[in-house]
């Protein structure tokens, strides 16, 4: 069973970041849209760095 539930929602998770990719690709087309997305991983990593200093 954890089996089977491990492959269906790895299955799940990759169609939908096909999916999700094409959706999206229009509005990362634009380099303004890259530099947001670049700047919340960057705040994300920090926060993750910052949470593990502490």
């Amino acid at each position: 069973m954890f089996g089977a539930g491990a492959a269906s929602a790895s299955a799940v998770w990759f169609v939908s970041l096909g999916y999700g990719a094409r959706l999206l690709a229009p509005l990362f087309a634009r380099p303004v849209a890259r530099r947001v997305l670049d700047a919340a991983i960057a705040l994300v990593m920090f926060a993750i760095a910052l949470s593990l200093i502490t």
